[in-house]
């Protein structure tokens, strides 16, 4: 088949794509409505005309691949192989309305497509917190960026740190905790969203900083990476330098190097001069699923693991992973659009992500999880204070 017979089969291929979509949009001129529609840009405000397209939203950027395609040299695709895969794919996607203040975020390739995971790479509002006028909180998805381990499996949540502001709370067993007063607001459980486990404890963070309210409660450290919380509820991660003016911070705690910066994943760090693998550790304190250190495995650092990435919009991702590594977890992170990020805690029992639903008198009437890996038990934890540090996430 020559290169003019294989250019007419597309022609009339894309000829019968056409007058689909013309029924599809009911417009009056099918030629010039579809060219227009093949063309539409992801503007979160499109015309009215156009948003009842919103629920087809793989199909027109396929459509427009297609109609910009040169002819090959060799023998042509199956288009109707990629039509169909393309209205499966759109029929996965969440029928949910759009948000201009909070876009959902574009969906993630997935690395493995055997065996399949509902919802890998999709970002989805569905079953969380909503604010009154029902506009997304949050949004999760879930994704497998391990090469190495396929069962590396990590779950993420981005707040919308426009019409949410964080706090961190001391564990009540901390030695931090006497320096400061009336650690738990009570007050704030009206407008409660989500709570997260925060950092290490203290005594497993080799000397990290903290600032609570605005009263530091362990030195902070110079070069450490931090999530700092500003007294304007803006949330950022870095790495801390004494130029921060302590009076615009509200909270903040450290731990360890960062693990994204510059939105590439951290591999190796300087210490005393050495460069090194940027694998964290819990100094033996990992623990596998029987309860046992991971330290004498070959492959010691794949764990239970929490992580906190900032995004260039402002908004904060936490991702929790299972059975993964730092590196990886922090692959997960830079895919989704994190520019740096902290490392959490770790371990099963200490990885918690809890989303709370509050009813018109705006009492919490239901909670659920981020992953259902989280152990059931804490999803309760954090209703009269905890041992260890976390962070409230509170409705504005």
């Amino acid at each position: 088949m020559d290169v003019a017979d294989r250019c007419l089969k597309l022609f009339i291929f894309t000829g019968i794509l056409l007058l689909l979509f013309t029924g599809i949009s009911q417009a009056a001129d099918s030629k010039a409505e579809v060219g227009r529609l093949a063309r539409v840009s992801a503007d979160v405000s499109p015309p009215d005309k156009l948003r009842d397209l919103d629920s087809e939203p793989r199909i027109l950027p396929w459509l427009e691949n297609l109609l910009t395609r040169l002819p090959a040299a060799e023998e042509p695709a199956d288009l109707e192989e990629e039509l169909e895969q393309a209205l499966t794919e759109s029929k996965n996607e969440p029928r949910e309305p759009a948000d201009p203040s909070f876009p959902r975020p574009p969906s993630i390739a997935p690395l493995y497509t055997e065996p399949a995971l509902e919802g890998e790479g999709v970002w989805t509002a569905e079953g969380l917190p909503k604010d009154p006028e029902g506009r997304p909180l949050i949004y999760k998805t879930v994704y497998r960026p391990s090469a190495d381990f396929p069962n590396s499996i990590v779950y993420m949540a981005l707040f919308d740190m426009k019409r949410l502001k964080p706090r961190l709370f001391i564990g009540n067993t901390e030695p931090g905790i006497y320096q400061i007063s009336d650690p738990m607001e009570d007050d704030e459980l009206s407008t409660i969203v989500a709570v997260t486990n925060a950092m290490w404890m203290q005594q497993h963070a080799r000397g990290a900083g903290a600032i609570f309210r605005g009263q530091v409660v362990y030195p902070m450290v110079p070069g450490m990476a931090t999530l700092v919380i500003y007294r304007d509820d803006s949330v950022d991660v870095l790495e801390w330098t004494d130029e921060i003016p302590l009076n615009l911070v509200r909270d903040a705690r450290q731990l360890r190097h960062l693990i994204v910066k510059a939105g590439m994943v951290v591999e190796q760090v300087a210490k005393n001069g050495t460069l090194r693998d940027s694998e964290i550790g819990l100094g033996g304190f990992l623990i596998d699923k029987r309860g046992s250190s991971t330290m004498h495995n070959k492959f010691w650092f794949l764990a239970n693991r929490t992580a906190f990435g900032i995004r260039d919009d402002g908004n904060l991702i936490f991702a929790m992973g299972h059975h993964i590594s730092t590196k990886d977890l922090a692959k997960a992170l830079v895919l989704a659009g994190c520019r740096r990020a902290i490392h959490g805690d770790a371990n099963i029992h200490n990885i918690v992500c809890n989303f709370y639903f509050r009813d018109q008198r705006d009492k919490v009437i239901k909670r659920d999880r981020l992953s259902p890996e989280q152990l059931k038990y804490t999803m309760n934890r954090y209703d009269r204070g905890y041992s260890k540090d976390f962070f409230a996430f509170y409705e504005k």
